[in-house]
């Protein structure tokens, strides 16, 4: 049997956890006011020995569960699946507001909380369609710019490099294109660290990123020019969603 303390710090422990849980679930789903934890609070309880040869009874995760945020990270998988197969709808609202207040911006953004036909995975091929529906998206189905995915290809490259300093090498990198555009604005780091805290909460760690060619679609012509141009996919693991993000401009 379990103390009342015991019990109470156990069930501290595990709402703290949803709650952390909860801060990102609500990135996607607003509204979510509980979470899907496969551990009772029971299984918040591990049995330890320790000096002097004594099993003592200690508060912590689940046996099995990995780290802390190896659980979080669990429970926000779960609630996200949970969600999504309820019919829930996704809300990406708070990031479209937050980047209206950037107008000056080259960079285009496009949230895909599911790929068509494809559940959400880290591959090329879940990459590859998260670009089409970006495109059908950004590009009104080829109504206003054409593009031909076929000839699109595409290089994986190492998370912290998708926040890499502008220079860092000789392509034109996420933040020049934020911070850079041929016709200059006032925005600063602080603005580009804002933007992204919002739209990838959990840093550069649950990240995985592809580069693509830009040579499929005439969007990108006016930046192959001289300025530059860039076309990314970015599969946030903790949020079980893909961000796309594609630039281009000319003076």
């Amino acid at each position: 049997m379990y103390s009342e303390q015991e019990l109470k710090h156990a069930v501290e422990l595990r709402n703290e956890i949803h709650r952390a849980a909860l801060e990102k679930i609500r990135i996607v789903f607003p509204d979510v006011g509980s979470v899907v934890d496969p551990y009772p609070v029971e299984a918040y309880f591990q049995e330890v020995w320790d000096y002097p040869g004594k099993w003592y009874r200690v508060v912590g995760t689940p046996k099995g569960a990995g780290s802390r945020k190896n659980l979080i990270d669990t429970i926000v998988r779960n609630t996200l699946e949970y969600c999504r197969n309820t019919g829930k709808e996704a809300d990406a609202d708070s990031f479209y507001k937050l980047i209206a207040e950037y107008p000056d911006i080259v960079c285009n953004y496009c949230i895909i909380t599911k790929a068509e036909g494809d559940s959400l995975y880290c591959s090329a091929d879940s990459h590859r369609r998260a670009l089409g529906s970006a495109a059908d998206k950004l590009f009104d189905g080829g109504r206003e710019w054409s593009y031909d995915l076929s000839r699109a290809r595409s290089k994986k490259i190492k998370s912290k490099a998708l926040f890499a300093p502008i220079g860092s090498d000789e392509w034109l990198n996420y933040r020049k294109a934020f911070l850079c555009p041929p016709s200059k604005h006032t925005y600063t780091d602080a603005d580009f660290e804002r933007v992204n805290s919002v739209l990838f909460p959990g840093g550069t760690d649950g990240l995985e990123v592809y580069r693509w060619t830009t040579d499929w679609s005439e969007f990108f012509d006016d930046g192959r020019e001289w300025w530059g141009a860039l076309c990314l996919t970015v599969y946030d693991k903790s949020l079980d969603r893909f961000v796309v993000i594609m630039a281009s401009a000319a003076d």
